[in-house]
């Protein structure tokens, strides 16, 4: 857990799917990885965690991002996405799905919408849900992805659409971060006492997208904007105190963008295990 003023941030766990590295970064020689054992799984593998963040604040509980789902599916890297336990996770932490006031979606690829709805009824059902306009366009009116559709199709009563960036409550904005999709967002937290944390979405899978430019991960619907998207992002917080979480980092942990002399280098924030994680995996 973090806190950003009087906003409190839980990473909350659904599944984890774990990659060959050339399955993710398709463009990145198997030597290129020397010596960045810490973006790695012990067995050599990128693992990607999927789940979501609890913001709490005032008499708001806000879900960012709400993860796969229940049932696995096949990404765009070809690997299985195990179906996961967010909903218990959040009981295992206190939370039930009737005490969120609101869901709020970085992007609507599947591993972010999952537990959005079930069986055409909102799995959050006093939330008012909101993600950005363009991606609501692309993936649910257009009809990009399946999935999208079938889960968020029949809840739209309970959207709302935020175009361009938007302070959605006090002290939590949403800015537009394109590539990924067309609406891909940032969620940015701060404090009165110029205290700030960004929760990324799919901006970035792995940190070390931020350490070196020249590194994209798949799945971009316009890769260049998505890599322009990064630079600018990298630039702006290296050497900040800004933390930093993503739906796939390792664990969920929030970690700063250091700069030395020798670049820029991630630093998780604080140890792994259950303070930074709810539930098993």
């Amino acid at each position: 857990m973090i806190s950003v003023g009087d906003h409190t941030v839980v990473p909350v766990l659904d599944s984890v799917v774990r990659l060959e590295p050339g399955r993710l970064f398709p463009s990145v020689a198997a030597e290129d990885w020397e010596g960045r054992d810490e973006h790695l799984a012990p067995d050599g593998r990128v693992e990607l965690f999927l789940g979501g963040y609890v913001i709490g604040t005032g008499e708001r509980r806000v879900l960012i991002d709400a993860g796969v789902g229940p049932d696995s599916f096949s990404a765009p890297s070809g690997a299985t996405v195990p179906g996961g336990h967010l909903v218990d996770n959040l009981r295992v932490a206190g939370l039930h799905p009737e005490d969120f006031t609101d869901v709020v979606l970085t992007h609507l690829h599947p591993d972010h919408i999952g537990w959005t709805s079930r069986h055409g009824e909102a799995t959050f059902p006093n939330a008012t849900y909101r993600c950005h306009a363009d991606d609501w366009r692309w993936f649910v009116e257009q009809g990009e992805d399946d999935i999208p559709r079938q889960l968020l199709a029949p809840i739209a009563t309970r959207f709302e659409w935020w175009d361009g960036a938007t302070t959605l409550f006090p002290g939590i904005d949403v800015v537009p971060a394109p590539g990924h999709t067309p609406g891909s967002s940032i969620v940015v937290l701060s404090s009165d006492a110029g205290e700030r944390a960004m929760l990324l979405g799919d901006v970035v899978h792995c940190p070390i997208e931020l350490v070196d430019d020249e590194w994209s991960c798949i799945g971009d619907v316009d890769p260049q904007l998505a890599r322009t998207t990064r630079d600018r992002l990298a630039r702006e917080l290296e050497g900040s105190d800004t933390l930093v979480g993503a739906a796939h980092f390792p664990e969920l942990r929030f970690g700063r963008l250091l700069l030395g002399a020798a670049g820029r280098r991630w630093t998780p924030v604080g140890s792994s295990g259950p303070d930074h994680l709810t539930g098993g995996r």
